[in-house]
């Protein structure tokens, strides 16, 4: 059996499409789609809208990650609308504002988890993040001693995304998968990633493929469909972490979310002051503002 994984797409529509292309190319008996389709750039309606013709097949399974729980969010009309709240989760609001109602339905009606039966008794398992939540990634450096709050106990394969780092690691028995991610990768590398995993007599053996594609037309979607400017300031750190492949939101929110809670900087300033100098340390510092 062949599963690919591929998840945090994050609208980056030429992406998407190169990696289907490759699945065209090595055809996998199941799809797994590990959520974050959507937000955090330009194209989640065409994403979602492609993601969502290709599992009219069977073999196609999706499951919802942390970005599409912010956007769903914006179904309460009074969800941060004013202040300071809003400036920040304007990028949300544009994305949320893109999709029709019946986008919003099929998204709240997705999974959290996948799991795979195979004929040996322990399954392959697939989570957005980890089984610890939708926030809570497994990371290259992730310590083993923290691996059993992760992982499930009873699987023979765990597939997760979220990091945007990927990675393979055996631990007690499981092959963990983290597939990466196919929009904003931050591991340095700017190509899109996704998993590929194998079953055969009873072993798992998985690789990840990373594919170059046509990220001079992916940046010009961040200004052709509006995400610049109407996302907002936060928008153009998005950019610059597709450019550099290396996270950049979180450490934003780091310096600079209290000083502009304060009204001690605009939040204009704020984001032309961190892009005077964009930080490429990238320690596990990736998912952690608040729309990451």
């Amino acid at each position: 059996m062949k599963i690919a994984a591929l998840g945090d797409i994050h609208g980056n529509y030429h992406a998407l499409i190169r990696v289907l292309e490759d699945l065209e190319n090595w055809k996998p008996d199941q799809v797994l789609v590990l959520g974050d389709l959507i937000n955090r750039g330009p194209r989640s309606k065409d994403c979602l809208d492609l993601i969502q013709e290709k599992a009219r097949n069977p073999h196609w399974q999706l499951i919802k990650g942390n970005h599409e729980g912010y956007v769903l969010n914006f179904r309460d009309p009074a969800y941060s609308r004013s202040g300071h709240d809003y400036q920040l989760r304007k990028v949300i609001l544009w994305t949320f504002q893109t999709l029709t109602e019946q986008d919003i339905a099929e998204i709240s009606r997705l999974p959290e988890e996948i799991t795979v039966h195979l004929p040996d008794p322990a399954p392959l398992k697939a989570a957005h993040a980890s089984t610890a939540g939708d926030r809570i990634g497994i990371y290259p450096t992730t310590p083993s001693a923290d691996l059993p709050g992760l992982t499930p106990a009873d699987a023979g394969a765990f597939v997760v995304g979220h990091t945007h780092q990927p990675l393979i690691r055996n631990f007690q028995g499981t092959t963990i998968v983290n597939a990466g991610s196919v929009g904003l990768p931050f591991d340095g590398d700017t190509r899109p990633s996704y998993a590929r995993l194998t079953y055969h007599n009873g072993e798992w053996q998985a690789e990840i493929i990373r594919l170059e594609y046509d990220r001079e037309a992916a940046e010009e979607d961040f200004f052709s469909f509006g995400f610049i400017p109407e996302g907002g300031p936060l928008a153009e750190l998005i950019l610059v972490e597709l450019q550099l492949g290396w996270p950049q939101l979180g450490k934003w929110f780091k310096r600079f979310e209290q000083p502009f809670r304060q009204d001690q900087i605009s939040l204009q300033d704020a984001v032309y002051e961190f892009l005077k100098n964009p930080n490429i340390e990238t320690r596990n510092s990736g998912n952690r503002g608040m729309i990451a």
